[in-house]
């Protein structure tokens, strides 16, 4: 069934840190969420279908659409969040190895990899490209980018240790982000996880690259587990935003945002997350662990024609002109 609504600001609900533990413990079911970001953006990188990469047992992979040709790109350290460049020749992603993570760039078939960051502390939730494929954005406490190519440099930051968010006093408090970040198809936004340094909540914040303002909704759970609820950010091609969404059952949620969609054929199926949809739009490929194991499937952009095509996680779809 699909449900859209406008949102206004919900009334949370507060639960004990005992009850908070059971929650976190239990096992969660996912749904896809889809929030549409306003203004719209506009895909600047539309294409064809190609690759898929993800990973399996801390290493990255490739396979077709159809779920055949899987060809191994990594074989050293733990490997994630695999993350094509807009013209497809690339692929970013975070490798940690002797207690160092950091940002790497490798090309299509796994060769020529290239440490971009060397601050061993990058946190594992990867980078996004920028739509022109010239530098990589990610979150390391504060929100930073660096170039793509060598030389790469040091790391530029968008916005450091923010004063802003409010808790229940009413005081300013530090803004921390440092999960996923994810630059919209036309340039214009950069969609970042973050935090505040007074409670857990998840919120998401829209970081405008022009003017440096930035904007943000609440999407939070209780205060000890609210980060379980949100896994992860992506821009579909035609510049809406979304995210996915972990329903606990047991709490309320704050939800300041222009519109909320629960993506139509995929609201009522338990257990689905990390979707990526294809560059032409037609097509989701997602993660599903109702089974108990992890299996990426590929669907049609209205959920049907649901097909399992491997073991895996964090898929991520090859542009291709």
């Amino acid at each position: 069934m699909s449900l859209v609504a406008s949102v206004t600001t919900a009334r949370r609900v507060r639960a004990s840190a005992l009850a908070c533990l059971f929650a976190c413990l239990a096992l969660i079911a996912a749904m896809l969420a889809l929030v549409v970001a306003s203004p719209a953006a506009h895909a600047a990188y539309p294409g064809g279908d190609g690759r898929i990469a993800f990973v399996r047992s801390g290493q990255i992979f490739t396979m077709t659409a159809q779920g055949k040709d899987v060809t191994k790109l990594t074989s050293q350290g733990t490997n994630s969040n695999p993350k094509w460049s807009p013209d497809g020749e690339r692929i970013s992603f975070i490798r940690e190895l002797n207690g160092q993570t950091d940002v790497f760039v490798m090309n299509a078939w796994g060769h020529q990899k290239r440490n971009v960051t060397k601050s061993g502390d990058v946190t594992s939730a990867g980078a996004s490209w920028s739509p022109d494929g010239a530098r990589l954005v990610f979150a390391r406490g504060t929100l930073q980018t660096i170039k793509s190519t060598a030389p790469f440099g040091k790391p530029t930051e968008l916005l450091g240790l923010s004063v802003g968010g409010t808790c229940e006093d009413d005081e300013p408090h530090s803004v921390f982000m440092d999960r996923f970040a994810s630059w919209s198809p036309d340039g214009t936004t950069i969609a970042v996880f973050s935090h505040t340094d007074c409670e857990f909540d998840d919120r998401i914040d829209w970081y405008d690259v022009a003017s440096g303002e930035l904007r943000f909704f609440n999407v939070s759970g209780a205060d000890c587990c609210g980060y379980l609820r949100w896994t992860d950010l992506f821009w579909g091609p035609d510049g809406t935003f979304g995210f996915t969404e972990r329903n606990t059952g047991d709490y309320g949620e704050n939800v300041d945002a222009p519109t909320r969609i629960i993506y139509p054929g995929f609201g009522s199926l338990d257990g689905d997350f990390q979707a990526a949809p294809s560059p032409s739009g037609r097509f989701f490929a997602l993660v599903n662990d109702s089974t108990g194991a992890h299996k990426i499937i590929r669907a049609k952009a209205d959920g049907t024609g649901r097909k399992v095509l491997t073991t895996g996680t964090q898929p991520d779809w090859q542009p291709r002109n």
